[in-house]
């Protein structure tokens, strides 16, 4: 059972999906602070959106695997079970059922207590993660890979957790979004950028592969850069809580991870490089979430 367990959390991508429960709580504690909350619905809202990201995680593993992709990958970040056999192709696909079930339930509740609109965050949820990776889109392989994680992980959560616990319309959740948005996409950019050789061969237009590794580095410099920016100007024109510029605090952090992502010809750097990139999204979304609960406590 414990090898079981544990076999299924490498496939599951488990550490990973804490870049999908942060955004969840980030929108669920800003529409807390502006006097919206509902527990139920921030909790099926977050199960509904992890579930959905766990079944993305999978869809994308296993279309990579059939494409062999995924067999470039050991040694990396992230060895899934599909490389050396310890899961199958078959059970990864009972896998991504399990949790659209799931998913799906969460959304059944939130569509009777909500109402339409949250169709239309389902709809955009389940092109995400059926069309990443596999066909007829594979946007993964479009070039396009690197905007569906902006959108994913940013709008998509923060300003959706927010809609259906406030069914308002604020520029406040849209900014905020940016953070764990434009962070996680350079989860991906990184993860690319080591991976150049492998999804050049594969077909795979990632940013890495139709610019170069060295112009990939410098769009994550300048998002990371647009991403401080953006709290900046939204703290200093009032429109976020000022606390928030607690993010700056992950500037060293950002800059340390160029350093390793800058050193993607030696793939000795590629688990420090992830190991930075995937620990500033989350730290910076963490401090986003500090910053309202002082503004709560304080208020």
């Amino acid at each position: 059972m414990k090898q079981w367990l544990i076999t299924w959390f490498e496939a599951a991508r488990a550490p990973f999906l804490i870049v999908s429960v942060l955004p969840c709580l980030l929108g669920g504690v800003v529409a807390y602070a502006r006097g919206s909350f509902d527990t139920l619905i921030l909790v099926l809202a977050t199960v509904g959106i992890v579930m959905a990201h766990s079944a993305g995680d999978f869809v994308d593993d296993y279309f990579d695997f059939k494409k062999g992709n995924l067999g470039n990958k050991v040694q990396q970040f992230h060895d899934s079970p599909l490389i050396d056999g310890k899961v199958s192709p078959r059970q990864v696909v009972i896998a991504i059922v399990l949790c659209l079930a799931v998913s799906f339930a969460a959304g059944v509740v939130l569509f009777i207590k909500v109402g339409y609109p949250v169709l239309i965050l389902v709809a955009a949820g389940l092109v995400a993660v059926f069309f990443y990776t596999s066909p007829p889109l594979q946007l993964n392989y479009r070039g396009l890979g690197e905007t569906v994680l902006i959108l994913a992980f940013g709008p998509m959560i923060v300003f959706g957790v927010w809609y259906v616990l406030t069914r308002r319309v604020d520029l406040e959740p849209l900014l905020l979004s940016l953070v764990p948005g434009i962070f996680t996409m350079n989860v991906g950019i990184v993860s690319n950028t080591f991976d150049y050789h492998d999804d050049l061969r594969s077909g795979k237009r990632t940013l890495s592969v139709r610019f170069g590794q060295a112009a990939a580095l410098r769009i994550i410099a300048a998002t990371s850069g647009a991403a401080y920016l953006c709290i900046m100007l939204g703290a200093a024109f009032g429109v976020i809580p000022v606390w928030t510029l607690l993010v700056l605090l992950t500037v060293p952090l950002a800059v340390d991870m160029l350093h390793h992502a800058g050193r993607y010809a030696d793939e000795r750097h590629y688990t420090r490089a992830m190991g930075r990139v995937i620990t500033l999204s989350s730290v910076a979304t963490l401090l986003l979430i500090a910053a309202y609960l002082l503004e709560i406590r304080l208020a």
